[in-house]
């Protein structure tokens, strides 16, 4: 009983602070597009008129951080999440040889899954339009790889993982994986962000640190990167062959590294701390009616 309370409101914690943060991201940039309006009659973040590209890109990127700091700040002050939770210490010794090609492997995978997925339902993908070059590509570089990187694995993987923690690895992994993928608000790129966030909230529990994390999600962001540049300035026989070697060469190098490691007795459990079953995050309704809220939004997104 005393389990399934604490799962409870861990899990209520979660989700209270992912609507925090959808909340948090969405007064920022209406106060943010306010202020540009001041400036700039007409301007807003969608439409940044009179704002160079790089300050434009500089004001997004300050809507995601402060959403994610505010919602750190929540956690911090009203759950009993502390800052040794958020595991950002260095990790006990970890394989970046074999984790980091299974990684890229699982979210190629997913990639491929959430392409059939557009394909099936007539969406059409949509990516960033980059710069050539210069500043500008070096704040997008920043905005899209580097802060995404560092900031969504200290909030998802430091303090909603360390917030489940007490109630076992396997809820610790998923819950906040979950609750990952459904903040993207695409069906496609949420199912590649619960894929990778499995993968990397399994990396946090097993070498006891966040920092390996940040390093595996900026290299997945930096192929995603790399891929969408060479689509604008590449030739169209370059850039497709690059990305279909991504697309396949990842998940069936990291589908004979798992073989591999298999027969060196290697198991994905070892290390992992017993608790409650995986789906004992449902017995919180803040947190399922969070994750339906989500899922529903998401789908209104789309039409």
């Amino acid at each position: 009983m005393t389990k399934s309370r604490g799962v409870r409101g861990a899990a209520s914690g979660c989700a209270v602070a992912s609507l925090l943060y959808l909340l948090a991201r969405s007064l920022l940039t209406l106060g943010i597009s306010a202020l540009m309006g001041l400036a700039h009659p007409g301007a807003s973040l969608a439409k940044p008129l009179g704002f160079s590209s790089v300050s434009a890109e500089l004001l997004q990127l300050l809507v995601g951080l402060g959403a994610i700091a505010l919602t750190l700040v929540f956690l911090l002050k009203c759950t009993r999440l502390q800052t040794d939770d958020l595991r950002i210490t260095l990790p006990a010794p970890w394989s970046p040889g074999f984790c980091l090609p299974v990684f890229l492997g699982v979210a190629n995978l997913a990639n491929l899954a959430g392409a059939l997925i557009n394909h099936i339902s007539g969406r059409e993908a949509t990516s960033e339009v980059l710069p050539s070059g210069g500043p500008e590509l070096a704040v997008y570089f920043l905005a899209l790889c580097v802060m995404p990187a560092v900031a969504e694995e200290v909030l998802f993987r430091g303090a909603f993982q360390g917030l489940m923690r007490p109630c076992g690895s396997a809820a610790a992994i998923f819950a906040p994986a979950l609750l990952f993928g459904l903040l993207h608000l695409d069906l496609a790129q949420g199912l590649t962000a619960f894929a990778c966030g499995v993968f990397l909230g399994w990396l946090a529990e097993r070498s006891g640190s966040i920092l390996p994390g940040m390093l595996l999600h900026l290299a997945n962001n930096i192929l995603a990167f790399l891929t969408i540049y060479l689509r604008y300035y590449a030739p169209a026989e370059l850039s497709f062959g690059v990305e279909l070697f991504i697309l396949l060469f990842f998940p069936i190098f990291g589908i004979w590294m798992i073989g591999h490691a298999r027969q060196q007795r290697f198991r994905f459990s070892a290390g992992l701390r017993p608790g409650v079953d995986v789906l004992a995050v449902f017995a919180s309704p803040a947190y399922s009616v969070t994750v339906v809220f989500l899922v529903v939004y998401a789908v209104l997104l789309v039409h």
